[in-house]
């Protein structure tokens, strides 16, 4: 009994404009899924996802220190942003296989599913511990938001009208970041957080159902069945191994937040064991990925030609976008002051400075050739924002504020697509959809440092600032007292005495500050890389897109 192969057209899906003979309807659609009158609305369930994925990153970063302070557990309010992160990135790889296995179709409706299922859970959520679990579940549907909008796309877009789907999608993620930034802090002050992720629950719902009634997968032909072997084909071992790997990684750092901010020592022989505990399972998995029978999640021949730089620069831009995007409320928060709704309205001009950058992306990229220079220019604006925050301070007015953060969100919406394009065009169709859940690693593992490693590094800045310049004014008791209370709440600060309350937030300021000073740091390698292989990314991509421009055309 033979399988269903479905490789008979490619890993992809046959094009729309195939104009093969058909022995009957069966054979006619596995052979061509897609129709023209679907398009709008299977683009139509794709945007949707994108536009939950960008409304679900700034709606958690404007409100995520707001439930920290309402549960008094305000060290592991991170954590919230941080366990979606940790399983998104652990699972985004998999739907690239998963996807070339199972068909598209049943990914979409899976990743929908699950993703509604986590918000609601959030929003049932009656303690922060539980929120967090509900968080990681949720990152296992959102892993295939934004991973499978990008795959599908690939599968039915020429290689040349790819940066335009790209822009429009660009565009509605950051639709959804402006409206999560602006209305998260709304939100939970007239109807409480609960409902930023309750109200996410019902358009999930809707993309799910668009992707299950118009997102087709190729039908068995008969006489085929889906042979057990596929599974054996998904490398279920790496992806253990790298969830437990940055899971590690992630209490690790969490657990170094708590040593600053409550001055405990006994959280050391803990914090070292998860660290050796993410040091052998990333070890193991790197040595699994080069010997497992199954289809690795890192394909050894998806490494080198370049593509490592790549890659490389990845996790750097994720690593900054989220560093910047998830320091700004604390910022305006406890530095400026601002509430939970004003810090968002900060956030919401800026954020739509991101898909004007996917959009000027997508226009230029219409000649492919220019993915180097865009790559650069994005990187650039991302540089040159984030030393822009630096000369941001309390007579700083908001305009000026507004516009000294817009060069790094336009940057990032360049940089985002240019570093995909970069990587997906060196490899051939067939190859894509791994390709583009393993560019997605890498800039999200980028993303779980940024947001985890940074909180950690400001706990630590902020608590040695402190017992340095409280010496004299507090006990070392009173000292050690005052950071457990601000590891547990920020909004204290608004009733210290105003010498402490002074101090307290230079301090921060101080940390954040460093923050953004190690994101510079960060975009300068990412740029020196970018610059130092522009050529051999124009070489392999016009190679390549040589091959891909027989795709559909709209």
């Amino acid at each position: 009994m033979s399988s269903l192969n479905y490789a008979r057209t490619g890993p992809v899906y046959s094009s729309i404009n195939s104009q093969e003979p058909t022995n009957g309807n069966q054979q006619n659609e596995s052979k061509s899924w897609i129709q023209k009158n679907r398009i709008l609305m299977i683009e139509t369930a794709l945007f949707t996802n994108v536009f939950l994925s960008g409304f679900d990153s700034t709606i958690t970063a404007s409100i995520y220190q707001l439930i920290g302070d309402e549960f008094e557990n305000a060290e592991i309010a991170s954590w919230i942003t941080t366990a979606y992160l940790v399983t998104c990135t652990s699972f985004q790889p998999l739907y690239g296989s998963f996807s070339d296995t199972l068909g598209r179709r049943s990914c979409l409706f899976f990743a929908n599913g699950i993703f509604a299922l986590g918000c609601l859970g959030c929003g049932l959520s009656s303690n922060i511990y539980l929120l967090i679990s509900m968080r990681a579940i949720t990152g296992v549907g959102g892993g295939g938001l934004i991973t499978l909008s990008t795959i599908v796309n690939s599968d039915i877009i020429s290689a040349e009208k790819r940066g335009i789907f790209q822009s429009f999608q660009n565009i509605l993620v950051g639709t959804g970041a402006v409206v999560g930034a602006s209305c998260g802090g709304t939100i939970a002050a007239k109807f409480g957080w609960k409902w930023c992720f309750l109200v996410q629950v019902p358009i999930s719902l809707a993309g799910s159902l668009m992707a299950f009634m118009f997102v087709q997968n190729p039908v068995p032909s008969a006489g085929q069945i889906i042979s057990t072997s596929k599974w054996r084909r998904i490398d279920f071992s790496g992806a253990i191994l790298l969830i437990l790997g940055l899971t590690g990684q992630l209490v690790f750092l969490t657990l170094i937040s708590s040593i600053a901010g409550k001055n405990f020592d006994s959280y050391d022989v803990k914090s070292s064991g998860f660290l050796l505990l993410s040091i052998a399972s990333l070890s193991l998995f790197a040595y699994i990925e080069k010997t497992t029978a199954a289809h690795p999640i890192i394909p050894r021949d998806l490494l080198g030609r370049n593509s490592d730089s790549i890659l490389l620069i990845g996790f750097f831009v994720g690593f900054v976008a989220y560093a910047y995007l998830f320091t700004l409320p604390l910022y305006f928060q406890v530095v400026s002051g601002d509430s939970a709704a004003q810090a968002g309205r900060r956030l919401a001009i800026p954020a739509f400075c991101t898909p004007i950058g996917g959009l000027i992306m997508g226009i230029s990229m219409k000649n492919t050739s220019r993915l180097p220079v865009l790559l650069i220019a994005g990187i650039s604006l991302m540089l040159l924002g984030n030393l822009c925050f630096l000369f941001i301070g309390k007579s700083t007015s908001s305009w000026l504020t507004f516009l000294l953060l817009i060069p790094a969100n336009i940057g990032q919406g360049i940089t985002f697509p240019s570093t995909l394009f970069s990587f997906l065009f060196v490899f051939s169709k067939s190859k894509q959809a791994t390709a583009t859940a393993v560019l997605y690693l890498f800039r999200s593992i980028g993303c779980v440092w940024g947001v985890a490693g940074t909180s950690g590094l400001v706990q630590i800045i902020v608590s040695r600032s402190l017992k340095k310049k409280l010496r004299g004014v507090l006990q070392d008791d009173e000292i050690i007292q005052l950071l457990e209370r601000l590891s547990q709440n920020t909004s204290i600060i608004r009733g210290l005495k105003p010498i402490v309350r002074e101090m307290v937030i230079a301090s921060y300021k101080t940390g954040i500050q460093s923050v953004f000073v190690l994101s510079v740091a960060l975009s300068l390698i990412a740029l020196v890389l970018s610059v130092r292989d522009r050529g051999s990314f124009s070489k392999h991509q016009t190679n390549s897109i040589a091959g891909l421009e027989r795709r559909i055309s709209f």
